[in-house]
């Protein structure tokens, strides 16, 4: 809006071939009409501006809730690659109990193998061992029959040699 001065005022009015007080009323009712158009521009920029306020205001308030809603959706996927993470740490543990367990479970396999192993080594040694025994007890004994025997032999052989001399002392008696 125009703000038109007392003198603009009156060249309009005196284009208007007003005289005397009608310049003077004509100013006035143009000074208050002006006052209330400015008023109301003022009153129209107050509440555009209230109004741009309130639209900022909610534009802030709703900036606010979408990072609200984003921090939380941000959280709730934390939570989740969180509960992932834990769910596979989980499995590699339990993958590595398991083979864990396959490990003990085959060296108690290979142990047991070794002990049967060993017990059967042991079994044939004690076998092996019976047997040079016996047939170390049999060498004995056939070397006692042998003994027994060449002794015997010698006793006949002594017993003849004897018997010949007294028969050869007789005959020369």
């Amino acid at each position: 809006m125009f703000s038109t001065s007392v003198q603009q005022l009156r060249e309009i009015a005196e284009s208007m071939k007003l005289k005397g007080s009608e310049i003077m009323n004509f100013v006035r009712e143009q000074e208050t009409l002006e006052k209330e158009d400015k008023a109301k521009e003022d009153e129209r920029k107050a509440k555009e501006e209230e109004r741009l306020d309130k639209v900022k205001l909610f534009d802030i308030e709703r900036g606010k809730l979408e990072l609200k809603r984003g921090e939380q959706a941000s959280m709730e996927k934390e939570k989740d690659r969180q509960l992932e993470l834990d769910r596979e740490e989980r499995a590699r543990q339990e993958k590595e109990k398991e083979r864990q367990s396959e490990l003990e479970r085959e060296d108690r396999a290979r142990q047991e193998k070794e002990r049967e192993r060993r017990l059967g080594l042991e079994r044939e040694e004690r076998a092996r061992q019976f047997e040079l025994d016996k047939q170390e007890g049999e060498l004995q004994r056939e070397l006692q029959r042998e003994q027994e025997k060449h002794r015997q032999e010698t006793e006949k052989i002594d017993f003849q040699a004897k018997i010949r001399e007294q028969e050869g002392g007789k005959k020369a008696e």
